[in-house]
């Protein structure tokens, strides 16, 4: 089950792009998501959310999107209009104003600067940016621990680095 600060961080994204809904769609809104949480958790050693992400094919994803997207949808803050083509985007479309009290200003901010980042470039492109190395060593569906991101930019993630920074993760989920 998501954390109320997960459904909180997807609205709050989804309704940053209420003037253009097609500017999102399903692919930006889970690295936005994941950019968020990632640069959180290496800036201060907790994400955002403390959502768990699973290896994709297009990358990250977080374990509880669609369930947080139904709840989102049921509670009238959120409709999703399904893609017409090939080459369409679901659009998500925000009905009604995030709960600002959720988000600390400093997580919004965030929030903010990684989505206009991810926004500046197309769906492929940002997916392809998530397949380093820690992408690589999971196995589809496994989960991605977000520690295992504070290796990604030495491309080197071995057995003594997962040892290594598995205590520390742990403390910080206690």
């Amino acid at each position: 089950m998501a954390t109320e600060k997960f459904k909180a961080l997807v609205h709050f994204i989804v309704h940053e792009c209420q003037e253009n809904p097609s500017k999102l769609g399903a692919i930006r809104l889970n690295k936005a998501l994941w950019y968020t949480d990632v640069v959180s958790f290496r800036a201060s050693g907790a994400s955002v959310t403390n959502e768990s992400y699973v290896k994709r094919q297009m990358g990250p994803v977080p374990s509880h999107i669609l369930s947080t997207i139904e709840e989102l949808k049921a509670e009238g803050k959120l409709h999703v209009q399904e893609p017409k083509g090939r080459y369409d985007a679901r659009k998500f479309i925000s009905l009604d104003e995030p709960d600002n009290a959720i988000l600390s200003d400093d997580e919004r901010d965030l929030a903010q600067n990684v989505l206009s980042a991810v926004l500046g470039y197309t769906a492929n492109a940002v997916s392809e940016m998530t397949h380093d190395i820690i992408w690589d060593a999971a196995e589809d569906g496994e989960e991605i621990p977000m520690y295992a991101t504070l290796v990604s930019e030495t491309k080197s993630l071995n057995d003594e680095i997962k040892d290594w920074a598995r205590p520390i993760l742990e403390e910080l989920r206690a």
